[in-house]
C-alpha cells in the first residue's frame, strides 16, 4: 500500500513539471528570436550610416591617403582641411587657409603654402619646395616626387598615393606631417650608404668574374699551344710549329634603330662591320674612341661624356639624370633599354656591366 502511494506522488511531480519546462523552452526561442531581430536592425543602422558617411565624403570632396598601405586621413578638399586619424579615435586637422597659411585645430599658425611652390614649416624657411613637374626639393636635392596622378614616391620608393590633391599639399602631408626633416635626412643616408654597398659589391663580382675569365682564357690558350706543339712532333712535317690563336672572345650584338654592332668580354666596341670603334673600361675608368682618345668616363655606377655627366645607373638597371633621383630609363631582359615616360624602346645590348649597356644604348657615346 506505502509503494503505490509513492508511485502516485511521483506520477503527480513529474505531471507538474512538465508545463514549467515548455515554458522554458518557448523562452528561449523568443529570446533567440529577438536577438537575431536586433542583429538586422544594427546592421541595417551601420549600412545607413555607411551610405550617409560616404555622402559626406562625397559632397565635401574628401580624398583618403594612405601610407605604405596603411590609411592616415583624409584631405576635404571643400574646405581645406587635412585630417590626420589614428586608432584611438583621436584626430588632428590642417587648415590651409586661402591666403597659403596653414593652421591648427586651434588655430595656430604652423606653417605656409606659398605660390612659388615653397612650403614653410617646422620653423625653417623654406623647408620644402615643390616644382612644376612635382619634383619635391629639400636643401637644393631632390629627395621626392609626385606625379599627376597622385602617386608620391620616395627617392625610389612608391610611399602613398593621393590622387585630386593639390601636389603642395600632398607634398605637406607626407614630407611635413607623415615625415619630417630628421627622419627624411637619416633614411636618405641610409638609401646612399646602402647604394654604395650595392655597387662595391657589384664591382668586386664583376672584377672578380673578369679575372677568372682572363685566367680560363690564358689556360685555355696555353693549352691550345702545347696541343699543337705536340701534334706537330708527332707528324715531323715541318719544324716550326703554326701559331696558335686565342679562342674567340665572347660578343654581344648592339642594336640601336636600323643600326648594328657588337661589344665583347673585353669592352672593345665594333660597329656592323666588326671594326674597332671603341673601348669601354672594366669597371671605372676611360672610354676611349678608336684611336685612343679619351671621349667619356665611368665611376661607380655614374657615366659621362666630353660635355660631363649624362646619367646614373643603379646595380638593378635603373638609370637616373643628373637633377633628379627619378628613374628615367631602364634595362630590361635581354638587355633592352625603355624610356619610362613613354615606355619607347632605345635599343637592344644583352652585356654586363649595366653601365656598358646604358653607354651604348641610353646615352649613345659610339654614335649608334
Amino acid at each position: 500500500m506505502k509503494k503505490t502511494g509513492i508511485i502516485m506522488l511521483m506520477a503527480a511531480m513529474l505531471m507538474c513539471c512538465l508545463p514549467a519546462h515548455a515554458q522554458l523552452g518557448n523562452l528561449i526561442n523568443k529570446g533567440k528570436k529577438a536577438i537575431e531581430k536586433a542583429k538586422d536592425v544594427k546592421k541595417q543602422v551601420d549600412d545607413a550610416k555607411k551610405t550617409v558617411d560616404e555622402g559626406i565624403k562625397k559632397a565635401n570632396g574628401d580624398v583618403e591617403f594612405y601610407y605604405m598601405d596603411t590609411y592616415k586621413g583624409f584631405y576635404r578638399s571643400k574646405s581645406g582641411k587635412i585630417v590626420i586619424e589614428s586608432r584611438s579615435d583621436k584626430k588632428t586637422v590642417y587648415s590651409i587657409e586661402k591666403n597659403g597659411d596653414i593652421t591648427t585645430d586651434d588655430g595656430s599658425k604652423v606653417g605656409q603654402v606659398l605660390n612659388n611652390g615653397a612650403i614653410n614649416c617646422h620653423n625653417l624657411s623654406p623647408y620644402l619646395t615643390v616644382a612644376a613637374n612635382g619634383d619635391v626639393v629639400m636643401d637644393g636635392e631632390v629627395i621626392g616626387r609626385i606625379d599627376d596622378a597622385g602617386k608620391v614616391a620616395w627617392e625610389d620608393q612608391v610611399i602613398g598615393k593621393a590622387p585630386g590633391i593639390n601636389k603642395q599639399v600632398a607634398a605637406y602631408i607626407y614630407f611635413g606631417i607623415l615625415n619630417d626633416k630628421q627622419t627624411i635626412t637619416v633614411r636618405r643616408a641610409q638609401i646612399k650608404e646602402e647604394q654604395l654597398r650595392a655597387e662595391q659589391a657589384r664591382l668586386k663580382a664583376a672584377q672578380e668574374q673578369e679575372a677568372k675569365r682572363k685566367a680560363m682564357a690564358a689556360n685555355q690558350a696555353k693549352n691550345a699551344q702545347s696541343s699543337s706543339k705536340k701534334a706537330s712532333t708527332n707528324t715531323k712535317k715541318s719544324s716550326t710549329t703554326k701559331a696558335t690563336t686565342a679562342p674567340k672572345v665572347k660578343e654581344w650584338s648592339i642594336e640601336k634603330g636600323s643600326n648594328r654592332g657588337f661589344v665583347d668580354a673585353n669592352g672593345v666596341v665594333y660597329n656592323s662591320a666588326h671594326r674597332k670603334i671603341g673601348q669601354l673600361p672594366n669597371g671605372s675608368g676611360d672610354i676611349k674612341d678608336e684611336n685612343g682618345s679619351t671621349i667619356g668616363r665611368i665611376s661607380m655606377g655614374d657615366i659621362y661624356d666630353r660635355s660631363g655627366k649624362v646619367c646614373t645607373v643603379s646595380s638593378g638597371g635603373s638609370i637616373s639624370v643628373p637633377g633628379s633621383n627619378a628613374t628615367v630609363a631602364e634595362v630590361h631582359a635581354g638587355g633592352r633599354i625603355d624610356m619610362n615616360k613613354d615606355s619607347k624602346t632605345l635599343g637592344y645590348c644583352d652585356v654586363r656591366p649595366y653601365e656598358w649597356a646604358v653607354a651604348i644604348i641610353f646615352c649613345d657615346i659610339f654614335k649608334f
